[in-house]
């Protein structure tokens, strides 16, 4: 090593070339590793105490936030049971009554108030229970203020006739509103449909609804709700019981929007939500944050007074070691320094970069065998795997000689090109390149010429074996007088006694036979003409040649068409094959997108041996999504991404099950791509596949 790397030195100054003693180079990378240390202490420091103290603080005020949110959760909850409490009451209550009319349809004015008062005991939240036979409302009681409703057909109010559908389609209590009440103010209603049994037939028809219609104001004053000790904020949401979607109607909505505790108020059929949060919003910082902020303000003052004290001593020594850095760190690959005995001198952030799980390890005094054994332990070499032992001894060799180059590979995948060599006092130099661009070019290339081989084999399989088909079957028909059928026929005609049906019937086995074979010529040149196809539109899509003709096409048709296509095959495995679309309209061209759905639904048939095959599809946004479900073998996850490139088949050998060039859903995915959409595989195996694809919507 050359003192003109070092202009600090007398030699380099006066322009001596001579080799440096041990003891200069010792004396020179001495402070190497406190290059910037001290010149940043002071700043992070400071920073550090800030973002300490910030962290604390809002520390403090998340936990009293939190603590405040438990308590506050405890009152809320307490809300929620009391108001659950009330409505389950009236519920019943509406539940007795009706099982009294069911017991007893025609029952009279007096008897129905005898009950309902029995029933209400009172309670000065109920205004009255009612009953409306036919819809029509024809007892109430309490009467005298009440009887204004009398009368009252529910099918001329739609707000009111809505919730009494449902009353009625669902069997069940249902609790509306809050809404206008007809005898004026507000409230909700409890309703539960009346059906009665025909004692004779046992039929059960509908005979009208019960309802106890609830003070609102009421309501809200015995649970609590406008309790002037309440120390929350509450709203309520979910009007008719719509849950979230129902508006507000107790309390300012903006509750909501103020991270509230949420409780969910069951109702019989459907819910309210319950918002809560502290009257006045919620805090911004803890109880005692003035003490916290003060003492940590003195902490913060000692600790800077001394920093500084510690930066001032350590001025000189920062100064050689900020030379020596900027030396190192110019470097543009990675640099380490390891003395005689093997242990770490120094190295550049660039090498650290490199070895990030191993970053900490370089600290000066660590062996280079250490440093080597931890990065193993830690992953960091993926080479080592499963023969750790036998990697180190050999890397360990290679750095004691420090006289070759070699190739690793590091735990983010990158390749580094090594490079070590002794300097005169016995230290070692080590340079590390990345060469993961030219590596990877490499293996590309690779990849790539044994992607051509591997598609090369199959091809010439898939096309010898419809070739073969079609060419022995035809060398047979050509010598149809060697067939048995025909030597049959002539045979019969010998024999035949003039009735003729011989001859008939071994002429129709000659032409079945005829036929059969042919068939298979038609099949095999219909596969033939099917691969030439795919490399053709595969051509012409890589040329960037394929245009699209582009219609608003109904999908229901054409999933109709590409299912009838393979409704015999998939019958003669004995699968079922069928369709949930909704007549939605693509904007696509019609001979591409059944080009997609004939190769989806034909691999799903070809790959499923039992179970069901369906071509679904939703709108989402402004694009429809088709998807194609079979319970066929699956697809291993690994390969879930292989099947979309060209040239790529989960399975590659000459025997695999299904033929095909692999050119199938890689032109799928152009397609679609073309159209604007996306193709995307879901696959269990074992279990089947799922494969969706999506392609605009036409306009509306």
């Amino acid at each position: 090593m050359q003192d003109e790397y070092y202009p600090t030195l007398n030699a380099a100054e006066a322009g001596d070339k001579q080799k440096l003693t041990r003891e200069d180079t010792r004396a020179f990378f001495q402070g190497v590793v406190r290059k910037n240390a001290n010149s940043l202490f002071l700043v992070y420091l400071i920073v550090s105490l800030v973002i300490i103290g910030v962290a604390v603080d809002r520390l403090l005020a998340g936990r009293y936030l939190s603590e405040l949110r438990f308590s506050l959760s405890d009152k809320t909850n307490t809300i929620r049971a009391e108001i659950e409490g009330n409505i389950v009451a009236k519920s019943l209550l509406t539940r007795g009554l009706v099982a009294s009319i069911e017991a007893n349809p025609d029952i009279t004015q007096e008897e129905y108030a005898n009950l309902a008062a029995k029933l209400m005991r009172d309670d000065p939240e109920i205004l009255n229970i009612a009953a409306a036979p036919g819809l029509v409302v024809r007892y109430v009681y309490p009467l005298e203020p009440n009887k204004g409703v009398l009368g009252f057909d529910y099918r001329t109010s739609p707000e009111q006739l809505e919730a009494v559908a449902r009353t009625r389609a669902s069997g069940q209590t249902v609790v509306a509103g809050p809404l206008e009440l007809v005898q004026g103010g507000q409230g909700y209603i409890s309703r539960s449909p009346v059906f009665v049994t025909d004692r004779v037939t046992g039929d059960t028809e509908f005979w009208g609804i019960v309802s106890v219609v609830v003070d609102l104001q009421e309501f809200y004053r015995n649970t609590g709700l406008l309790s002037p000790d309440l120390p929350l904020e509450v709203a309520i949401r979910g009007r008719d019981g719509l849950g979230a979607q129902g508006d507000v109607f107790f309390g300012d909505e903006r509750v909501f929007a103020s991270n509230p505790i949420i409780a969910e108020v069951n109702l019989p059929f459907g819910s309210w939500y319950l918002g809560a949060i502290p009257k006045g919003g919620w805090p911004t910082q803890a109880e005692n944050f003035v003490m916290f902020r003060m003492g940590f303000l003195v902490v913060s003052v000692a600790s800077i007074l001394f920093a500084l004290y510690i930066v001032r001593l350590m001025d000189k020594r920062r100064e050689a070691e900020n030379r020596l850095f900027s030396a190192i760190e110019a470097i543009d690959d990675g640099f380490a320094l390891y003395d005689a005995n093997g242990k770490f001198v120094t190295c550049n952030q660039n090498y650290k970069e490199f070895y990030k799980l191993s970053e900490d390890l370089f600290v000066p005094g660590n062996s280079f065998e250490y440093i080597i054994r931890e990065g193993v332990r830690r992953g960091q070499y993926p080479a080592a795997a499963g023969q750790e032992e036998k990697w180190i001894r050999q890397r360990l060799r290679a750095h004691k000689t420090a006289d070759t180059q070699l190739e690793q590979q590091i735990a983010d995948g990158r390749w580094l090109k090594i490079a070590e060599r002794k300097t005169d006092d016995g230290s070692t130099v080590g340079f590390r390149v990345d060469i993961t661009e030219l590596k990877n070019a490499k293996e590309a290339a690779e990849k790539a010429n044994k992607a051509k081989s591997d598609f090369l084999s199959v091809l010439s399989h898939e096309l010898r074996t419809p070739l073969t088909v079609i060419l022995g079957y035809t060398r047979i028909i050509a010598s149809s007088r060697m067939l048995p059928s025909v030597k049959a026929l002539f045979a019969a005609i010998e024999q035949d006694k003039g009735t003729g049906s011989a001859i008939e019937n071994q002429l129709d086995a000659v032409l079945d036979q005829l036929a059969g074979q042919a068939k298979r010529i038609e099949d095999s040149g219909e596969h033939l003409l099917t691969l030439i196809n795919e490399m053709l539109d595969f051509s012409t899509i890589e040329a960037g040649k394929m245009a699209l003709e582009r219609d608003d096409v109904n999908l229901d048709l054409v999933v109709t068409s590409v299912i009838e296509k393979f409704r015999l095959a998939a019958e003669q495995k004995s699968l079922r094959i069928g369709q949930q679309t909704h007549a939605e309209y693509v904007n696509a061209d019609v001979t591409r997108l059944k080009q997609v759905l004939i190769n989806l639904v034909g691999n799903a048939v070809k790959f499923t041996d039992e179970g069901a095959i369906e071509v679904r599809s939703r709108r989402v946004g402004d694009m429809i999504e088709v998807s194609v479900v079979d319970t066929g073998c699956g697809i291993p996850e690994k390969d879930s991404q292989l099947v979309f490139e060209e040239f790529q088949q989960a399975d590659l050998s000459s025997t695999r099950k299904a033929g095909g060039t692999g050119l199938g859903l890689a032109i799928c995915k152009r397609i679609i791509e073309l159209h604007g959409g996306t193709i995307e595989l879901s696959s269990v195996v074992g279990e089947g596949s799922t494969f969706r694809f999506t392609i605009p919507a036409a306009a509306e």
